[in-house]
Formats: structure tokens, sequence, C-alpha cells
């Protein structure tokens, strides 16, 4: 009777794993896959390669040696046998016999079938605040090597490996009043005049005090409208705020006078469901948010609500995948018509405003 076995990729697997990959991931993720055979794990059945986890293993300073989970993938036909969590448990003696103090994944918030498998292993959501404590200017480092610069709705899940402490990732009305600070802040280049159009003599956004009242409505009618149509559906849900969207947030008002919203998400709590089974409950989560968000803009008429409709319209595609879009392109094509209707009259509104 065959077995599943874990072991280091052999060199004449790679090919093998490498097809592996490209059937598990969408080819949209093609350009930042890497694989380093050194630091890959495979299982095999029948001699197989049947699921693969590639580890990128670097120092991020001089106390931190990271052992990075980059790309996790079990074969359709394996999948459901635990084979996840095989690979998980084989890495964590594999990094600490490299000298791993440290490891850590990123995976997006509405993905349980994923970080379901790191919080068995004691891996917790890891606050920006914890990061850079953690990495110092080493986080860059590590930014580099997860390509997560810009990726947005992706939290980094984190376990350490020579027993040092880590705070939870602040969550609800702490995490949500954080986000809105970060938002009203990030607009000040737009506000003061700091940015490249302004020194040119333009201004792409008319109204500064609608645009702060922008931040602060859309960030809280958004959530709280998630929030209600998960309440009455009874699901438990939490609010998280991002952390890499932030860097967008501060070069688009520098760049372009605009802004960027990095308005954080609601997500069902835990990680005991599924997105199959919860996809339409997302849907309706988006779309009545993006219905109050329609609204607002009709009432404060603002460049950061318009923009934030649109992401959360349009943006449905990595890296932005934390925005709204994604659930309503799973929700189906009417929902996806019923939210490009409800952009395309804030369009007509805002023009003949």
């Amino acid at each position: 009777m065959s077995e599943y076995s874990v072991s280091r990729m052999k060199e004449e697997q790679q090919s093998e794993v490498e097809a592996l990959m490209a059937a598990s991931f969408e080819k949209s993720l093609a350009s930042i896959f890497f694989l380093h055979p050194p630091t890959t794990l495979v299982v095999t059945y029948e001699e197989r390669v049947v699921a693969g986890l590639n580890l990128d293993v670097f120092q991020v300073n001089k106390r931190v040696k990271m052992g990075y989970l980059g790309w996790l993938y079990t074969a359709r036909e394996h999948r459901g046998k635990g084979l996840a969590g095989l690979l998980l448990e084989a890495a964590i003696p594999f990094l600490r016999d490299l000298g791993c103090t440290d490891m850590a994944g990123c995976i997006e918030g509405d993905n349980p079938a994923s970080f379901k498998q790191l919080e068995r292993s004691g891996f917790c959501r890891m606050s920006l605040g914890g990061q850079i404590k953690r990495f110092g200017v080493g986080l860059f480092k590590l930014y580099h090597h997860a390509s997560r610069f810009f990726d947005m709705g992706y939290f980094l899940w984190h376990r350490s490996l020579d027993g040092s402490a880590q705070k939870p990732h602040p969550e609800g009305g702490k995490a949500l009043a954080i986000t809105v600070a970060a938002n009203l802040l990030l607009t000040l280049p737009i506000a003061l005049g700091w940015n490249i159009p302004a020194y040119l003599g333009l201004s792409f956004v008319q109204g500064k005090r609608a645009l702060v009242w922008g931040v602060i409505f859309s960030i809280i009618v958004r959530t709280a409208s998630q929030a209600a149509v998960a309440h009455r559906a009874k699901v438990k849900v939490i609010y998280l705020g991002w952390d890499t969207a932030y860097l967008a947030a501060l070069l688009a008002p520098l760049l372009f006078g605009l802004p960027f919203p990095a308005p954080g998400n609601v997500y069902i709590k835990g990680s005991a469901w599924s997105l199959e089974d919860e996809a339409g409950l997302l849907a309706r989560m988006a779309l009545v948010s993006n219905t109050v968000l329609s609204l607002l803009v009709v009432l404060i008429p603002n460049a950061y609500t318009f923009l934030l409709l649109i992401l959360d319209t349009l943006f449905f595609f990595y890296p932005f995948c934390g925005f709204n879009a994604s659930r309503v392109k799973r929700g189906g094509r009417r929902a996806r018509l019923l939210s490009l209707l409800l952009l395309l009259a804030c369009s007509i509104f805002l023009l003949l405003y």
C-alpha cells in the first residue's frame, strides 16, 4: 500500500514541481513564483510529487533569520488528505536545523483553507507594528522576498522559533480607529499641497473638507454595512486593518495628488468556514457596501469615496484582491452587473455635478 512521504526536493523532480505549481495557481501569479531546490519540500505518493512547499531562507537582520513560506500547493486529487499540515509540520524542524528564528507566510483574508493550516501549526497574524518592532529596517528585505510591497488584503502569518512573544493583531474598534487615523494622515500631502501636481499648478481634488469627511464616513459605513449583513445572516465577523496597502496610500498622494484608500475589511471570524460555502454572503456584503458608498458619493461628493468604489468594483485581481471587487466577482454575473451599474450611476452624477 502506497503512503505519503515528505522529503527535500530532488533535482530531477523540479520540472514536475513546476508543473504542479502552474496547475495550482492563477496564471497572473506566475510572475512572482519562486523555487529554491535546496529549501523546497515535497510530498510524494507512488513516486509522484503530489504536494509541495517552497521555502525561502534569508537573514532579515542580525538576530532574525527567516524561513518564509512562499508557495504551498497540492494536486487536486490529493486535496483534503492533510498534506498541507504534513508539509508545515516537516518545515518547522527543517527550518530550525537551518538556524531560522522565524517562520512567516502571507495569505489573503478570505482564504481560510490556507490560513487554518497555519493556525493549527501555531502561527498568528502579525501587525504592522509588530513587524517593525521585530524586523526593523529588515522589513524591506522581507517584503522584497515576499513580493508584498503592494499586495492588499494579505496578512503576514508569523511563528517564532526562538520563543519570542508576539502581540495579537489588532481587530475590531481599535483596528478601525487606527485605519481611519492612518488614512486621514496619508491625505495630508493633498490637503497641504505637498505633491507633484500641486507644484506644477495642478489640483485633481476639489473640496478638502469633503475629502476629510469622505475618508471618515467611507471607512465607517463600508465596515458597518458589511457587518450588518453578516449579523443578519448570523455569521460572526471581525474588522481587520491592512498593512502593506499603506505604501500605495502614501505614494499616490505624493506622485498624483490623489488619495489611495487603504480601508481594511470585514472578515468572517475564525477559520472553521469555507470560501465556497460563504461566497454568496461575502458577495452580498460587498454589494451592500458598494450601494452605501454610492449613496455617500451623492451625499458628499469626494475623490476618496469614489476611488474606493472604483477599487471595490473593478479591482478584483492581484495585488488588489483584498478589495470587495473579488467578492463581487465570486457572486456571479448578476452581482457584477449591479456593482457596475452603481459605479456608472456615480460616474454620471459626478460628471454632471
